[in-house]
């Protein structure tokens, strides 16, 4: 069994804080193996957002944080990312600065939707709730870059910031405007997907969204859309 989700995030950090980046990569390694069935061979994602939350917290005032955790991000595996990612949630509430010097460090190496709306989840829309006109001007940038997962670290940074600043809709709208311009070019499935995730939301706003980025689909599209919000 598993080590406790605190105690395990205790027993990386003591890793991390030693400097002994491979004794702590064993660690969430061997611990998150023991999580594993012949039903379920990954581990679950709330597990390891508790886990990284929780490293956060422990991580916040040292110094040394952003290096140790690139060389986890480094290992490019699912699970030590998405623990990272979720580390980075708490800290940036805290460090605006590095925490979005970290984001972009890493921003092409983004390569599935489970790390990319994670990171827009956990970390960027607190980074636009703390600057909101810096993120979004680089929110702006990223929905013309050739990578698809850089487009959509945008997007789905809108339906979260939404729900953090519910007053704010209009900056969101003009964002998602430049996007289906310039995603429905390149990817119109990936806007249809993504619009389609978020129609069960009951929320006044998020329903304007989809509403507004669906214009830019195709009318079979648009159809399908409006009987998933009902009209």
């Amino acid at each position: 069994m598993m080590k406790d989700k605190k105690e395990l995030a205790k027993l990386i950090y003591e890793e991390l804080k030693k400097g002994d980046i491979k004794s702590a990569l064993f660690l969430i390694s061997k611990e998150l193996e023991k999580e594993k069935t012949e039903k379920l061979s990954f581990t679950k994602t709330p597990l390891l957002n508790s886990i990284g939350q929780e490293l956060g917290r422990l991580l916040i005032k040292e110094d040394w944080k952003f290096e140790r955790l690139m060389e986890l991000w480094k290992e490019d595996e699912r699970d030590k990312r998405l623990i990272v990612i979720s580390a980075l949630g708490n800290i940036s509430k805290k460090d605006y600065e590095n925490s979005k010097q970290f984001v972009l460090s890493v921003l092409n190496d983004i390569s599935n939707w489970e790390i990319c709306d994670l990171m827009a989840l956990r970390v960027i829309v607190n980074l636009a709730v703390q600057n909101q006109k810096e993120m979004f001007s680089l929110m702006h940038e990223w929905i013309k870059s050739e990578n698809k997962w850089v487009r959509r670290l945008a997007v789905a940074t809108i339906p979260p910031y939404i729900r953090a600043k519910k007053t704010e809709s209009k900056i969101c709208l003009e964002l998602l405007d430049n996007v289906m311009r310039e995603v429905t070019k390149k990817d119109p499935n990936s806007v249809f997907n993504f619009l389609s995730r978020h129609t069960k939301i009951e929320d006044k706003n998020t329903r304007l969204m989809i509403k507004e980025g669906m214009k830019k689909l195709s009318k079979e599209k648009q159809e399908k859309l409006k009987v998933l919000i009902g009209g």
